[in-house]
C-alpha cells in the first residue's frame, strides 16, 4: 500500500513537471499577458530591457493599478538579465506596486486561516523595479515564496514587503530610497532575509509583529535606520517574537527621516543602528555596528520610544505587550555610536550610546559585547548579563 502511494505521488509529480511550460517576454512584449495565460508550474522568462506594463487593479486594492498581478499559485517570474543589460520594470506613472502577488480579494484577517485567501509557491528573481507609487514588489499572503537577485529602487514606501506571508526567503536583492523601508518582513513568519543590501531608505530593514524571521548576513548603511524590530498596536498579529538579527553590517545609518506623515517610522530617530521595540525573545548577535549617531543597539519599550502618557501605555489599551521581554544582545561589536542623537524625535533625556535600554521588561540580557557607552537607569552600573 505504502508503495502504490508513493508511485502514485511520484507520477503526479512527473506529470506536473513534464507539463510545466516556460513562457517568453521580449521588450515591447507585457510581461502581464504571459502571467495572465500561465498555469500554476510555468516559468515566465523575460528577456533584458525596460517594461511599462499597461497596469492591472491591485489584487487587494483594485481602486489603485499595479504594474505586474500574479494571483495564481506556484509560478516562477524570472529576469534573465545581466549586470550590465538588466530586466527593468518602471512605472509610468500613476502606479501603486510594481509586483504584485496576492489572491484578487485577500484581506487581512481572513487570510490568516483561510487557504482559498492564499498564494503558494511564487518565485520573482533578476528584477529590477523602479519609481512606484507604493511598493516595488509587494507579496500578499503568500506561502513558500523566494524574491532573489532582484532590486528595488525610489520607490515611494516600501522597496520588498511580504506582509502575512511565510514560509519565504528575501535574498541577494537591494533596495534604495523608500520613504518607508526598503526590506520589510510584516505580520509574517518563518522568513529568512540574507545577504541583501539596503541603502537611502528610512529604514534598511523591518521586522513587525512576525515570528521565527532569520536577518542575517546583510549589509545597512545610509538610512535612517538599519534594522527595525517591531510590536506595533492595530495590527492582525500582536506579537513579535523569536526572530533573530545576527552578523549583519549595520554602518552610518544617519540619513535624514524622510517619511510621509502618520507613517510609524516617522518616529524613527536618525542614526539609528538596531532598535527593538517592544518584542519579546529576539536574539540580536555577532553584528557589526557602527558610527550610528543616535544608538548602536536600543532595546526600549513603545512607551518611552512614543513619549506616551501612563494613561495610555496600558496593554488593555493598546492590545500588545509594549514591553520588551527575554531579549538576548550577545557578541556585536557596537562602537562610535550615539555621537549626535536626534533632538527631535528622541526624549530629552534619552542620551545617545553603543548600547541603550530603557530598563523597562523582564529578562533581558547581554553578554560578551564590544562597546564603549552603555546606558541604562542603572548607569554606570553594567546591562544585566546572560546566564
Amino acid at each position: 500500500m505504502k508503495l502504490s502511494n508513493l508511485s502514485v505521488a511520484a507520477s503526479l509529480l512527473l506529470s506536473i513537471a513534464v507539463s510545466a511550460e516556460t513562457l517568453t517576454v521580449h521588450p515591447g512584449q507585457s510581461i502581464q499577458d504571459a502571467v495572465d495565460r500561465a498555469n500554476p508550474g510555468d516559468t515566465i522568462s523575460v528577456f533584458p530591457g525596460t517594461y511599462q506594463e499597461q497596469g492591472s487593479p491591485c489584487p487587494t486594492d483594485p481602486t489603485h493599478t499595479c504594474g505586474v498581478v500574479i494571483a495564481k499559485d506556484d509560478l516562477r517570474l524570472i529576469g534573465e538579465g545581466t549586470p550590465r543589460h538588466p530586466v527593468v520594470l518602471l512605472n509610468p506613472g500613476g502606479q501603486d506596486q510594481g509586483i504584485s502577488i496576492a489572491v484578487r480579494g485577500a484581506t487581512g484577517p481572513a487570510c490568516l486561516s483561510e487557504r482559498s485567501q492564499r498564494i503558494h509557491g511564487a518565485t520573482v528573481q533578476g528584477f529590477t523595479v523602479n519609481n512606484f507609487d507604493g511598493d516595488g514588489i509587494a507579496l500578499f499572503c503568500v506561502d513558500d515564496f523566494v524574491v532573489r537577485d532582484c532590486s528595488a529602487n525610489g520607490n515611494r514606501e516600501y522597496g520588498i514587503f511580504p506582509s502575512h506571508s511565510g514560509p519565504g526567503r528575501v535574498t541577494e536583492s537591494t533596495a534604495t530610497g523608500s520613504n518607508d523601508t526598503g526590506i520589510y518582513v510584516g505580520v509574517s513568519h518563518d522568513v529568512r532575509v540574507d545577504h541583501n543590501r539596503a541603502h537611502g531608505n528610512v529604514s534598511g530593514f523591518e521586522i513587525e509583529n512576525s515570528s521565527g524571521v532569520e536577518l542575517d548576513h546583510n549589509l545597512s548603511t545610509g538610512n535612517t535606520g538599519g534594522v527595525l524590530s517591531f510590536t506595533l498596536p492595530g495590527l492582525d498579529i500582536t506579537s513579535n517574537q523569536d526572530n533573530s538579527i545576527h552578523h549583519n553590517t549595520i554602518l552610518i545609518n544617519n540619513k535624514a527621516n524622510t517619511c510621509t506623515p502618520p507613517d510609524e517610522v516617522c518616529t524613527v530617530p536618525v542614526g539609528t543602528g538596531i532598535l527593538l521595540l517592544a518584542v519579546q525573545r529576539n536574539h540580536v548577535r555577532n553584528n557589526v555596528v557602527l558610527g550610528n549617531d543616535s544608538f548602536g543597539v536600543a532595546v526600549t519599550d513603545i512607551c518611552t520610544a512614543l513619549q506616551l502618557p501612563p494613561q495610555l501605555c496600558d496593554p488593555a489599551i493598546l492590545h500588545i505587550d509594549p514591553f520588551p521581554n527575554g531579549n538576548r544582545i550577545e557578541h556585536n561589536v557596537v562602537l562610535g555610536n550615539g555621537s549626535n542623537p536626534d533632538r527631535i524625535r528622541l526624549p530629552p533625556d534619552f542620551p545617545g550610546a553603543d548600547l541603550f535600554w530603557s530598563g523597562l521588561g523582564d529578562g533581558n540580557c547581554w553578554a560578551h559585547n564590544i562597546s564603549l557607552i552603555d546606558v541604562w537607569p542603572k548607569s554606570p552600573n553594567p546591562l544585566p548579563a546572560c546566564n
